[in-house]
């Protein structure tokens, strides 16, 4: 597998910096990034830290503790802290924000951080990586998103999956929460 350097592409909503060239649109559904470099969990690589990229093969952890890991040595993928609101939650959260912008108490704030764990058979390896919803998943998305690591990780699907579908509906933006959780369930209904 060779290693990701690729462009990073913007989390959803957000425009591409300034300056950066060859920077792509994506889409998030659920803990995923699809661009046409492939599939990431949260956030596609940015500046700094780590990103972790999926393939069929296996993950590709980027930034300083870069690593390959093909699937048949992984045993598990989990994303334990990645933000999850309901829908309640999340436009409060997101109405609270606005307010406080438009009352010129400060911007929207960086992503937050998740944790992505890797169970394998010399133990497991913990990579943070940002998450592509602001302010939080859905419940229903993280659950699903999780179902389909699963799938994965037991040789079942293949993160292409998620490619083929950005390619083929035409480089879509991001889906709204039903749509996303959708498509998960399509995904992990294969």
């Amino acid at each position: 597998m060779t290693a990701a350097n690729s462009p990073a592409a913007p989390p959803a909503g957000r425009p591409a910096e300034s300056g950066r060239q060859g920077a792509v649109a994506g889409a998030m559904v659920g803990l995923f990034w699809v661009d046409r470099d492939g599939c990431w969990l949260g956030a596609p690589p940015g500046g700094e830290g780590a990103a972790v990229r999926l393939t069929d093969a296996g993950l590709e952890v980027t930034g300083a503790s870069a690593a390959v890991q093909n699937w048949p040595q992984v045993e598990r993928v989990a994303l334990p802290d990645a933000s999850a609101r309901s829908a309640f939650r999340r436009g409060l959260s997101t109405a609270i924000g606005l307010a406080t912008t438009m009352a010129g108490f400060g911007g929207p704030e960086a992503a937050p951080l998740m944790t992505v764990c890797v169970t394998h058979a010399e133990g497991t390896s913990e990579h943070l990586v940002s998450s592509a919803a602001a302010p939080a998943y859905t419940e229903r998305e993280v659950e699903l998103s999780h179902r389909l690591l699963e799938r994965f990780v037991a040789g079942e699907l293949n993160p292409s999956l998620l490619g083929d579908w950005w390619r083929s509906a035409g480089h879509p933006a991001s889906p709204r929460p039903a749509a996303r959780e959708t498509l998960l369930e399509q995904w992990c209904g294969r």
